[in-house]
């Protein structure tokens, strides 16, 4: 693994050129996948959770008596007691304020733009705000032939009944609610029992709805279907796979990453690229990345762009140059020349 430094490469250094092979890499990709994490939206208005003004600090300064570490808010393990479960509530209406307010960023672009040239063989992403959407590329799993991203951790457009499995449009009123700790009964679940209670059958038991998105510690409804997803992919032999903005610590991710990227090696030029702000933490990574980008997002893919539309424009001169020198020929052969 050759690993660039975002700053070496504005200065001109030697791992300018390397950059370049990048941009190269890119151009040339017809079947490329992407896998996305948090990192990809902070520039668009959606804070790192662990900042000092983050969403952890501000729902802990509203419940200090519990004692919730950030990744238990995604552990399904917090339904079962009251305290956290207002917890959850409160960061998730929150989180849907922060959400919509954000904005597209740079990456969300270059990841519309690889699939507007054809190059997009699937966008598979961590993040939960669905802000590719806006730049109307395809989130659902359900339309096989058009779905172009992958929600691997589900979304915040939609809330799900813990019982029933319905959802339902994530609306400014639930918003509201979960803001105050608060859950909302499912309005499906509610409507079945009081149908029983009018016939003088028992009621049944109602549901509560919350934020469509995969926690830790529970089964992943969409599981298999994603795997059909993965499955697929692989089989059309991706000859890219460019990994940005995420830390690869979370071992669904791992075993993505490192089923894709073995099949991206089978083909001679294939290439694996790791883009983040961070280094990555293991070494055992450098034998599945042919490049690490330390940088920013936004920062590493309008610098890609800059240099993939400089090749373009070197591409068209040469290819002008070429039929100019072919009329160069035909005007000395009609000339007798």
């Amino acid at each position: 693994m050759l690993s660039l430094d975002i700053k070496n490469i504005k200065k001109g250094y030697e791992d300018k050129k390397e950059f370049q092979n990048i941009a190269k890499a890119i151009r040339k990709s017809k079947r490329c996948i992407v896998v996305t994490g948090a990192g990809i939206s902070v520039s668009g208005g959606i804070p790192d959770f662990r900042s000092s003004d983050g969403l952890y600090n501000l729902v802990k300064n509203k419940y200090p008596q519990a004692v919730v570490k950030g990744k238990d808010l995604f552990d399904a393990t917090l339904f079962r007691d009251p305290i956290t479960t207002k917890v959850f509530y409160t960061f998730m209406g929150e989180f849907k304020e922060i959400l919509s307010k954000a904005k597209i960023t740079s990456t969300h672009r270059f990841v519309k733009e690889l699939d507007n040239q054809g190059k997009l063989l699937r966008c598979y992403t961590q993040n939960i705000d669905s802000l590719e959407r806006r730049l109307q590329l395809s989130t659902d799993i359900t339309d096989k032939k058009n779905v172009k991203i992958v929600q691997l951790h589900g979304d915040m457009d939609r809330v799900v009944c813990t019982l029933c499995q319905e959802t339902f449009e994530f609306t400014n009123d639930h918003k509201t609610v979960f803001k105050e700790g608060n859950s909302v009964p499912c309005p499906s679940c509610q409507s079945k029992s009081n149908i029983r209670e009018m016939t003088g059958k028992r009621a049944i038991s109602v549901g509560s709805l919350r934020p469509n998105i995969v926690l830790y510690n529970e089964h992943h409804i969409n599981g298999d279907l994603i795997n059909d997803f993965v499955n697929s992919d692989i089989a059309k032999k991706p000859d890219l796979l460019i990994v940005i903005g995420t830390s690869l610590k979370v071992y669904g991710i791992k075993n993505l990453v490192k089923r894709i990227a073995q099949i991206v090696h089978t083909r001679k030029t294939g290439k694996v690229i790791f883009i983040n702000k961070t280094k990555i933490c293991c070494k055992s990574w450098e034998e599945i990345f042919d490049y690490e980008v330390i940088s920013t997002s936004d920062e590493a893919v309008n610098l890609l762009k800059k240099e993939m539309d400089y090749l373009d424009v070197q591409e068209t001169i040469k290819k002008e140059m070429a039929i100019r020198k072919e009329e160069l020929k035909e005007e000395l052969k009609a000339k007798g020349i």
